[in-house]
């Protein structure tokens, strides 16, 4: 009796159970300025003009987390004081340090065909053919990729962009 008992209370916990989970509602984001839109391997990338950040290690040091800050559009991007870009294809911010990697079509030299004054930081990445530009601005950096995607010589251009934990901008700077 007892056996019966048991089999019928592991049948029925171990049968399916269906639970009423709704997904969480996503709110999809739009493209505030059209102007400012890049193609990243078919990704719209918006670069934010007004945003930048900066990297710190979290608390714990095992972290690499970004503040972010309003600025003024005119204001330089680097290493120390990222732009950002809205991904509208995975609904996520990214970070910018203004440098553009792209590769020539068959075995052409970038300085043999590129006018230096107007690929600012133009420098050679790794043999035999892939370039690195800087862009100093955000609309200088969407200027310049939007150049590079344009020409035929290109086999292609990489904005180059990373994805980190956000934190709210520190109180004090």
């Amino acid at each position: 009796m007892y056996r019966i008992a048991i089999f019928i209370m592991l049948a029925l916990a171990s049968t399916e159970g269906f639970a009423q989970l709704q997904p969480t509602p996503r709110v999809i984001q739009k493209v505030a300025d059209p102007s400012m839109v890049i193609d990243d391997r078919g990704s719209r990338l918006e670069v934010l003009p007004t945003m930048r950040a900066v990297q710190q290690l979290s608390t714990s040091g095992k972290q690499v987390i970004h503040s972010v800050f309003p600025a003024s559009e005119s204001e330089p991007i680097s290493p120390q004081q990222l732009g950002m870009v809205f991904n509208h294809a995975m609904q996520v911010q990214g970070y910018i340090t203004g440098e553009i990697a792209f590769k020539m079509k068959d075995g052409l030299q970038a300085t043999d065909r590129l006018d230096t004054a107007s690929y600012p930081g133009l420098a050679k990445l790794t043999a035999p053919n892939v370039y690195l530009v800087v862009a100093r601005t955000p609309s200088e950096f969407v200027e310049l990729v939007k150049r590079l995607q344009g020409r035929t010589d290109m086999e292609w251009v990489e904005p180059m962009v990373t994805y980190g934990v956000l934190q709210p901008a520190p109180d004090a700077r």
